[in-house]
């Protein structure tokens, strides 16, 4: 389809709202996290309803083939960020979804989370070479795993060879493939795949099926120590914090309220700056190992895996992987799930930051043919973690602080 750009609330008690004359019951939860975003946006703050939806594109439901019974209907959206200084800024994020990629039951759902001052084409290059590069490769005679790996290298490689300056600016990737009921995860950088599943029990059983390359990883801080990088915050760059490397946060399971992340700086260099290890682009950081070769994984998807996330950072900068999928399996139509979690981001970039990032979510619901989901399985509560005044940022929380070299 090509490129586009701690409180809990419980389920019990419903109310019921009438629409065009048809009964319509709410929980509590889905009065919390609403899907009929972006109404009641002013009342968030800065932006009008109108403002918002100007800024929103979003992907209407479908429903693709995974083959021995299995379906998969998702939906997308992708929200501009609001950048009080830069009121015109592009939405450097991109999403790209082809169903029945290269045969049937195979389907391909990826996004691109761009940074620096020309991010929004990078994202868009990667948007349209990765997925070419991976069909090349798979034509060729190389394995999905070959080629997935060969697509990201060869697009990042075409990206520095094209007329975009990426020395300073590039893009996450993310893909979730499936080949049938074969889901092959594909990761650079620090966008996500997540999975919800059940339990005997019918509770959520939830987990990230890519893991976030940042220097909050220890095994990435070494791996690009070792090619010459130095990696320190900014307030220790600039002397205001001592010298220490106790930043083994896991991402996806916490929330990193510090605003101040480990970087990847060259020696005795105030630049890239960059708050990941890995991208496609920023061709200034390769030699101090930022690189776009991917991490893989696979997941044999199964009776009990309800939901699929891929979603950019700026849905879970501040909401939990658990978070993410306990909002989306409140709704049972999948646009509904993403536009109750851009929401949500949104509102908690607002308190937290007084800007936002730009926010990407593709939501998918997997289910089996003749099986009933209620919406809402295996979630007891929905826990966000309220913002305060004290909790708003100065520093840029993700990205790239931009080369400070002369």
């Amino acid at each position: 389809m090509g490129c586009s750009s701690s409180s809990a609330a419980g389920a019990a008690d419903p109310k019921q709202t009438e629409d065009n004359g048809a009964t319509e019951v709410r929980t509590p939860a889905q009065e919390r996290f609403p899907f009929d975003w972006p109404s009641g946006a002013e009342h968030v703050g800065y932006l009008t309803e109108r403002q918002v939806r100007a800024r929103l594109k979003t992907q209407p439901e479908h429903t693709v083939d995974l083959g021995q019974g299995f379906t998969l209907r998702w939906a997308a959206a992708s929200q501009r960020g609001y950048y009080p200084s830069q009121a015109d800024k592009a939405n450097q994020d991109a999403f790209r979804v082809e169903e029945d990629m290269e045969g049937p039951k195979k389907h391909w759902f990826a996004v691109y989370d761009g940074h620096g001052p020309v991010g929004e084409k990078c994202s868009r290059f990667a948007c349209e070479h990765v997925a070419m590069e991976f069909c090349k490769q798979l034509r060729s005679g190389a394995t999905k795993e070959q080629a997935m790996s060969r697509a990201h290298t060869s697009t990042n490689t075409a990206l520095a060879q094209s007329a975009i300056d990426d020395q300073q600016s590039g893009t996450t990737a993310v893909t979730a493939y499936f080949d049938g009921l074969d889901l092959l995860v594909s990761n650079v950088g620090d966008s996500r795949v997540m999975l919800g599943s059940v339990d005997a029990q019918g509770k959520l059983i939830h987990k990230a099926l890519s893991t976030d390359q940042t220097p909050y990883r220890r095994d990435e801080r070494e791996r690009v120590k070792a090619c010459g990088a130095r990696v320190m915050t900014a307030d220790q760059i600039d002397g205001v914090e001592p010298i220490h490397e106790d930043w083994d946060c896991a991402l996806g399971d916490e929330i990193d309220d510090g605003g101040d992340p480990p970087r990847i700086w060259a020696q005795d260099q105030e630049y890239p700056g960059t708050a990941f290890t890995r991208s496609i682009g920023d061709s200034l950081a390769e030699s101090l190992g930022v690189m776009a070769e991917p991490e893989l994984d696979h997941h044999q998807i199964k009776p009990n895996d309800k939901v699929l996330i891929v979603a950019s950072d700026g849905i879970f900068e501040f909401i939990t992987t658990r978070g993410c999928l306990d909002m989306a399996l409140l709704y049972n139509n999948p646009l509904e799930a993403c536009l109750a979690l851009v929401g949500e981001s949104y509102k908690l970039w607002i308190e937290r930051e007084d800007r936002t990032d730009d926010i990407t979510i593709i939501v998918g619901f997997i289910e089996q043919s003749g099986a009933k989901r209620d919406h809402g399985v295996g979630v007891e509560e929905v826990a966000i973690e309220e913002g305060t005044a004290e909790m708003k940022k100065k520093k840029t929380r993700r990205g790239s602080l931009g080369g400070k070299a002369q």
